[in-house]
């Protein structure tokens, strides 16, 4: 009886600590730009990453806040997309989204966040040369 108590306990921990659990109401995404690289050499293949509006919102609403390592060097991706969010409770700002799973979030009024969301549904070109050890 203890025991399974101590289990329910611990899923409903799991639940409320969970990044996917937080998912936070977007109420309008545009996307000004995709499928961009600076890098010459990557240019052809960066066009394969066109993320749609309901892709963006998803990634958005469960994206968390991670070090700024991920966007710069851990899931650092030559290709990515732009555009403005708002969120539900008023909160909006410009974004830069990598293909990746890491993007750069610059609030309208001030401050910016580096977010991340592994799970996000879009042709991503370079997709298995990420190192997840750094």
């Amino acid at each position: 009886m203890v025991r399974n108590l101590l289990l329910a306990l611990c899923a409903m921990l799991w639940l409320v600590m969970s990044p996917v659990a937080h998912a936070r109401a977007v109420k309008a995404v545009t996307i000004d730009a995709v499928g961009l690289s600076r890098l010459e050499e990557m240019a052809q293949e960066c066009k394969k990453f066109r993320p749609s509006v309901k892709l963006v919102k998803r990634y958005f609403s469960r994206a968390y806040p991670v070090d700024a390592i991920y966007y710069s060097k851990k899931f650092w991706s030559p290709c990515w997309a732009s555009g403005t969010i708002e969120y539900a409770d008023g909160n909006r700002g410009k974004w830069r989204l990598s293909s990746g799973g890491a993007a750069y979030l610059e609030w309208s009024h001030s401050g910016e966040v580096i977010l991340y969301f592994k799970n996000n549904g879009w042709q991503d070109p370079f997709g298995s040369g990420y190192d997840e050890s750094v």
